[in-house]
């Protein structure tokens, strides 16, 4: 019986040269390209491997792609997505030329989500080429192109009214298994039409930072401007330094005529952990509260830092939730820009699984109420979780407890949202494992190939057991 050994270098090589496709969702270039050539390649190159393995696979336009091994009427699913976020800041090597050191691979996607991805098509494979599909079954791999932005290549693809699995898994979370979700908001607070008086000596002409509302921001600049052709910035420029310095966060200064730029460094993360990043948005405007600066600039800074801040669980806006079963609402500001005396920041809440979306978003709506700014809600999904005992999560639990011999984690919630809710009876299963580190949308994302061949067996197991064949 053939194993994953045998397709070890084949399956490293296969993934670092899809790593090298950047797939990186953007705007469209044409009808051709619905998310940017970049997506379309990444998902070309999916089916090209998928029809090396005599696989077959059906491209959805490129917003999405089948990849199908059987043609029994009952499907096995698996749901996965060939683009990621962008590479960002703070890595020792480039994101988009993977390396391998010490066992490791790193490169944007490895474990978000282009590593499971490939392991799921040797698991796949495997099953192939060892006979062990039961009669009257398939495994149906459907591949998204817009999962770190908006979900659109997912909703086109259920447009087209494909024949959906009963059962699927989702290769892009955490072990032994997910059993629910957190509800999920984003939505940009926008403020204006600001009356203050200028200050004399110095203002904010400008404030930008961040790239997207689901990482936490890793650089936030501002420009500092004078009406005095002979003004010093010192005075700022020491309170600010100092500022930086007690909270031990990185700031550079670039001075130019009647002009100060003044950057701030943070640390990545996922928005569903900001508190394991270091939000480059919210330390410069904590900052910035300590110089003085005209009324309308004076303004935007309390307002952020009264309803936002350094804090990532919603204390602000009265939305600092909590249930046994799912934990803390996380609040992360993506994305913040302030220009023509306009404020405006994108935010990506996650809420537990017992409150709803009306439930949270009355909450927000209230503690802004007597603020001058306007809410756009943007992509919103709703919590989801399954009964421990159901047949799917023992049925996942069981698969990975006889590959890795670990029978003592329990099913776990997670704050992030997964394509598990994109469609019926689909729930997030791997690849991070219980004490490994979460380093999806990070600098330096990297995985072990051992795990990666730990993994494909785990999910050859599950696809077989949710087969009813273990």
């Amino acid at each position: 019986m053939k194993n994953i050994e045998v397709f070890k270098d084949e399956m490293i090589n296969d993934l670092m040269d899809f790593i090298r496709i950047p797939g990186i969702a953007g705007k469209s270039e044409g009808k051709e390209y619905p998310f940017g050539k970049s997506t379309a390649e990444a998902l070309d190159y999916v089916i090209k491997i998928a029809d090396k393995m005599g696989f077959a696979h059906k491209n959805y336009e490129n917003y999405t792609a089948e990849v199908t091994l059987g043609e029994g009427s009952k499907i096995i699913g698996i749901l996965c997505h060939a683009d990621v976020v962008d590479g960002g800041s703070g890595w020792s090597s480039n994101p988009f030329e993977p390396v391998i050191k010490d066992g490791e691979i790193y490169g944007r996607g490895v474990i978000d989500d282009k590593g499971p991805l490939i392991s799921c098509l040797y698991a796949m494979k495997l099953i192939k080429d060892n006979n062990l599909l039961p009669e009257g079954y398939q495994i149906k791999m459907i591949i998204g192109t817009d999962e770190e932005e908006n979900w659109e290549s997912i909703d086109y693809y259920l447009k087209q009214k494909p024949q959906l699995p009963e059962i699927s898994i989702v290769p892009d979370a955490n072990f032994p298994v997910i059993f629910c979700e957190k509800g999920l908001m984003n939505f940009r607070i926008q403020k204006g039409d600001f009356n203050g008086k200028l200050n004399e000596n110095s203002y904010i002409s400008s404030l930008v930072g961040g790239e997207r509302a689901n990482v936490v921001p890793t650089n936030a600049s501002c420009v500092l401007k004078s009406y005095k052709s002979d003004y010093s910035f010192e005075r700022e420029k020491e309170l600010l330094f100092h500022y930086c310095k007690i909270k031990n966060i990185p700031i550079d200064f670039s001075e130019g005529e009647k002009e100060l730029v003044v950057s701030v460094k943070g640390k990545g993360a996922h928005a569903m952990t900001p508190e394991k990043g270091i939000n480059a948005i919210s330390y410069l405007l904590s900052a910035l509260a300590e110089i003085k600066t005209s009324e309308n600039e004076k303004s935007v800074i309390d307002f952020y830092n009264r309803y936002i801040g350094l804090d990532y669980n919603g204390n602000g806006i009265n939305c600092n939730l909590y249930d046994e079963c799912s934990g803390k609402t996380t609040v992360n500001v993506g994305m913040a820009k302030y220009e023509e005396d306009a404020f405006e920041c994108t935010v990506n809440l996650r809420y537990p699984v017992s409150y709803t979306f009306d439930d949270v978003s009355a909450r927000i709506t209230k503690a802004l109420s007597e603020e001058n700014c306007k809410i756009e809600w943007g992509v919103c999904m709703n919590p989801i979780s399954f009964n421990q005992e159901s047949e799917i999560i023992k049925k996942l639990m069981s698969a990975y407890q006889s590959v890795t011999g670990d029978c003592s984690s329990e099913p776990i919630s997670l704050g992030g949202a997964t394509y598990a809710r994109a469609i019926p009876n689909a729930v997030a299963f791997g690849p991070v494992f219980p004490n490994q580190e979460e380093l999806a949308h990070e600098a330096d994302e990297h995985y072990s190939i051992s795990d990666l061949q730990r993994i494909v067996n785990i999910y050859m197991d599950a696809l077989l057991k949710l087969c009813d064949r273990s």
